[in-house]
């Protein structure tokens, strides 16, 4: 099977390539007599009726480096020119032996010939195809045309090769025929094409024919170009960019572009005045710019065909000839032509076999598209050939090549076409599969709905009665409790609900019951409903539907319901101002709108939200979740009222949707009835009136927990303090960033991902800014548990990470967890803090002792007052039993006092201090903030220096908003470098130092040390502590 398949191929391929070959060869098939010999040809056997034109084919006589005019053939005898040999035409005179000597291709000549026996009188014509790389032609003496300027000397030389055709008078007789060639430019020289000769008007009919051809080849190439390019503009339109479309048009320009600058050069007659350098650039440009088009092309068609590296190559290769062309002139850039033509005829080689073998291993499927493309790439290979064949004068047409070429762009629109048409059967296919998957989930949906129905009603019903009395008296708490239970319960009713209508809207299957209603009061009812559900929101909800509105005709609890989604939607959207319902009668109906002064929506967003399962889609609205039925749902309702809806909106600056009712022919028929299975959820008192709030538990640990759902926080509230938390509850990410710049003994966060002012992920990236992981664990929690969130929220630097709806003791135990975590970070921290007031240095206990033995002679007394500070410094500084993170302001000030006690009197009057400490009897800090501090001062300051200096330590409130701590002194001072060195010191060297101390107050207040020195004039370290955290800290 294989075999006979190759086989096929095989003969298909050898037929594409011989049937034009063997109607080219009969065409141009000239009889045997009608050929130049020895210079001379006889007409006596040309059959004018058979073949209007003939080729002057032959021995040509050659004048190498002369040209010769007619009148140098006309003297007699000796004066006659001798030829210097016979040349055939058509070819080249590169290595043809004159004299014993191969001829060079640059040079010139004269060519020459007679026609014998011309059968009539009349007007001839003798067209020339090819002479590289100027010349002359005569007939009968007479200047035909003259293409470029052949001349004896390179200077005065100008190439020029264009098909020309010239005409002349004869009678019957003999007709000399003088051809001047010259060449300093090209590869090869000489007359490489035929030059033809027959009767005017039948060689002008010849030429047009020749011309036409040429033309609807270039028209051709051209239309596919730009059929090519109106598609690829048609796809970026659609937005599916389809870049092998633009290809193809690139591809189709450039080949027509060649093909109108060979052979009859058709493109000349629109820009005759083109320089023929500048011609024959543009061509060998196009020529090129076609391979490389084509691999391109192929890798973007079918990568396993040819790869990128090929691709890359092939690109390198020919786009450094291409800039050659570009750049140089033609004779240096044509001494690399040959090589050149090599190499891509190789790739091309290349590419033929390679999809050859594609081709046999491909499978049954895909065996159509691979024998194709194999077909065009032959046919490639070819073409290249055949312009190979034509550049070396071995051939005197491209007809050939374009026949190819053709072939080539019929089989690539096929396989262009073929490819939308599997695209469009692949879209139709998942048209219909999608239509049954949405089916499928119509129908999921509505029995899933059904079957939540019963046991939420069930739920709602039961605790309704409970909240009721029905077992007995409830407590405030109880009752809070079980109307968050009745509200989160209607609350999925209602969803419940929207399910069912979307089910039933989509079949038609909603009928009306329509009475005239008093829009006033149903709008009071509906805002009634939701000012308990503004979640703690600064939002006033304004009824501005006038008292004297006409009653409207429609079915009560669908008009509630279109309200309760408008004014639910308002809420959800907006933070803080107004939402406002006006309505005013026009004509027959009554128009309402529903305003607000919400985030807005976005102009290309404004149709989308009315359908099915659509938000805007960016993250402010995101994060406001809902499932996107609402609006779809409300639009469907209105128009069965016979109305419409339509929303004004900008971003930042509210939105407006204005719907119309019908008017009632009657007055409103009373109250509102409200059937249970079309009442939105109820009025519960699901939020707190504000935030943060706090609950004191049993245990010191204190959980921050950041939710914007209230009927989450309350649930997180009573599962915490079960294990006896205590809790600190705030709805927004700006609040909990503020609740911990303000207490940072925070154990833990529990953290939602979905909120309207801020994201978890961006509330997250706040505190970790702050603490890491160890210092303060971070749970988060969401509704979409899928494995990307979580991933996102470990990589954010959560440290653990729970999906909605959680399990109680799966919850509590991540709980306990963590704290625990926290509470071994807090005790490893207040061992080290132990151990840092631990810290005496042996040298300075030393130098303690040494100077209270001194004075025990002398000074007894004031050797009495040193041993007692020193006592009193070895008794804060041992006191492990005071563990607390915390110390008293006074507390500091002693520690620090008997330090220095103890240091002025070993330095005496070198060592001077200032002290500038307000009255803070129950202010609390860190300790060992203020004494390490002052011990550098002293040691690295002014003791540095031979006379002392002054030590000033200063604690004051600056403002309302903090208390300013610093140390200054007059010492030596440091520089920028060391300065740097000191605030950015490795973690490893841990010690009572300032990288200690600013960790800590990093940690506890957001706030860093702020070190400002100068050599030679001395130091100041300073620091705040903000005062709501000293008040936090004292409560």
């Amino acid at each position: 099977m294989l075999k006979r398949t190759l086989i096929i191929c095989l003969v298909g391929l050898l037929a594409i390539s011989l049937i034009p070959l063997s109607i080219l060869i009969e065409n141009d098939k000239q009889a045997d007599d009608l050929r130049v010999r020895n210079g001379v040809m006889d007409l006596s056997a040309w059959n004018y009726d058979q073949s209007k034109r003939i080729k002057l084919d032959g021995e040509w006589e050659f004048y190498w480096n002369r040209l010769l005019v007619p009148d140098d053939f006309k003297r007699a005898g000796t004066d006659m020119p001798s030829r210097s040999a016979l040349i055939k035409v058509p070819s080249v005179w590169n290595g043809k032996a004159v004299d014993g000597e191969r001829l060079p291709a640059h040079g010139f000549a004269t060519y020459r010939m007679v026609l014998r026996n011309v059968p009539f009188d009349g007007v001839f014509a003798l067209k020339k195809t090819n002479i590289r790389f100027s010349s002359v032609v005569y007939a009968n003496g007479h200047k035909l045309f003259e293409d470029g300027r052949p001349s004896d000397i390179a200077e005065d030389y100008e190439a020029g090769n264009v098909p020309q055709i010239g005409f002349f008078s004869a009678d019957k007789g003999d007709v000399e025929i003088i051809v001047h060639v010259a060449n300093f430019d090209y590869a090869n020289a000489g007359i490489p094409a035929s030059l033809y000769f027959g009767e005017q008007t039948a060689m002008l009919a010849i030429q047009q024919k020749s011309k036409a051809h040429e033309l609807g080849i270039f028209a051709i190439l051209a239309t596919l170009a730009l059929i090519y390019l109106i598609s690829f503009v048609t796809s970026v339109l659609y937005r599916k960019k389809d870049y092998s479309l633009l290809l193809f048009a690139v591809l189709c320009s450039f080949y027509a572009l060649y093909n109108g600058l060979v052979g009859e050069r058709v493109l000349l007659m629109y820009v005759p005045e083109i320089s023929f350098e500048l011609l024959f650039k543009v061509k060998d440009f196009c020529s090129l710019a076609c391979f490389i088009g084509l691999a391109v092309l192929f890798y973007r068609l079918k990568q396993n065909v040819i790869s990128l590296a090929f691709t890359r190559l092939f690109i390198i290769v020919l786009g450094s000839y291409m800039a050659m062309v570009v750049f140089l002139p033609i004779p240096v850039y044509g001494t690399v032509e040959p090589f050149m033509i090599l190499v891509y005829e190789s790739m091309t080689l290349w590419l033929v076999l390679r999809t050859a073998v594609l081709y046999v291993k491909s499978a049954e499927n895909g065996r159509l598209k691979s024998f194709l493309l194999f077909v065009a790439i032959f046919c490639m290979l070819l073409y290249s050939v055949d312009l190979i064949l034509f550049s070396f004068s071995l051939k005197e047409h491209v007809w050939l090549g374009q026949f190819y070429i053709l072939v080539f762009n019929a089989i690539m629109i096929f396989l262009v076409v073929l490819r939308f048409f599997e695209a469009y059967h692949t879209i139709d296919e998942m048209k219909n599969r999608l239509l049954q998957l949405d089916k499928i989930k119509d129908d999921f949906l509505s029995n899933t709905s059904h079957e939540l129905k019963t046991p939420l009603s069930a739920i709602v019903s039961i605790t309704d009665t409970l909240l009721r009395g029905v077992e007995g008296p409830v407590s405030d708490k109880q009752a809070h409790n079980l109307a968050i239970v009745l509200g989160s319960g209607r609350r999925l009713t209602h969803l419940v609900n929207e399910l069912l209508d979307y089910s039933k809207m989509k079949h038609g299957d909603i009928a009306l019951l329509r009475s005239g209603i008093d829009l006033k009061a149903v709008v009071d009812s509906v805002i009634q409903i939701h000012s308990f559900l503004l979640g703690g929101k600064q939002i006033a909800i304004v009824n501005d539907v006038p008292g004297d509105i006409p009653a409207v005709y429609a079915d009560s609890n669908r008009l509630i319901q279109i309200l309760h989604n408008l004014i639910g939607n308002a809420i959800k959207f907006t933070d803080r101002g107004m939402v406002r319902i006006s309505a005013k009668a026009i004509g027959d109906k009554v128009e309402v709108r529903v305003e607000d002064t919400g985030i807005g929506i976005a102009a290309p967003m404004q149709e989308r939200i009315f359908q099915a399962f659509e938000q805007a889609d960016s993250s402010d609205t995101k994060s406001y979740g809902g499932t996107g039925l609402g609006l779809s749902i409300t639009k469907k309702l209105v128009e069965l009222h016979g109305g419409v809806i339509h929303v004004d909106s900008s971003p930042g600056q509210g939105s407006a949707f204005t719907f119309t009712i019908p008017l009632s022919s009657g007055p409103a028929s009373g109250g509102i009835e409200e059937r249970e299975e079309g009442r939105p959820y109820e009025s519960a008192p699901l939020s707190f009136s504000e935030y943060p709030v706090y609950v004191k538990g049993k245990r010191e640990e204190r959980i921050l927990v950041v939710d914007d759902d209230p009927a989450n926080l309350q649930a997180m509230i009573n599962l915490l303090r079960l294990d006896g938390y205590s809790i600190v509850v705030v709805n927004r990410g700006q609040l909990a960033l503020d609740e911990l710049s303000q207490s940072p003994d925070v154990f833990l966060v529990v953290l939602d991902m979905m909120m309207p002012d801020m994201s978890g992920y961006e509330v997250l990236n706040k505190i970790r800014e702050r603490f890491s992981p160890f210092e303060l664990p971070v749970l988060m929690l969401t509704a979409k548990n899928r494995a990307a969130e979580t991933k996102l929220s470990i990589d954010n630097g959560a440290n653990d990470f729970v999906g909605k709806p959680y399990e109680a003791e799966e919850l509590m135990a991540r709980v306990r967890s963590l704290t625990r975590l926290k509470a071994s970070v807090q005790t490893a921290k207040d061992a080290e803090i132990a151990f840092l007031r631990s810290q005496i240095k042996p040298h300075f206990l030393y130098n303690a002792l040494n100077a209270i033995a001194s004075l025990c002679l002398y000074e007894p007394r004031k050797a009495e007052e040193l041993t007692l500070q020193l006592s009193q410094y070895l008794r804060n500084s041992f006191d492990f039993k005071q563990l607390e993170s915390l110390t008293t302001l006074d507390k500091e000030m002693e520690l620090v006092k008997a330090y220095v006690h103890i240091e002025q009197a070993r330095f005496g009057a070198r060592l001077q201090v200032e002290y500038e400490v307000g009255d803070y009897p129950d202010m609390r800090i860190p300790p060992l903030i203020l004494q390490p501090l002052v011990e550098n001062a002293i040691r690295h300051g002014v003791m540095s220096r031979s006379s002392g200096g002054i030590v000033k330590i200063t604690v004051k409130q600056e403002g309302k908003a903090s208390v300013r701590f610093a140390v200054e002194d007059n010492g030596r001072g440091m520089s920028e470098q060391t300065r740097e060195a000191l605030l950015n010191m490795d973690a490893d060297k841990k010690g009572v130092g300032l990288w200690n101390i600013n960790r800590r107050l990093k940690l506890l207040y957001g706030e860093c040390i702020r070190l400002e020195s100068a050599e030679g004039i001395g130091t100041k370290v300073s620091f705040d502590i903000p005062v709501r955290s000293i008040k936090r800290m004292e409560g």
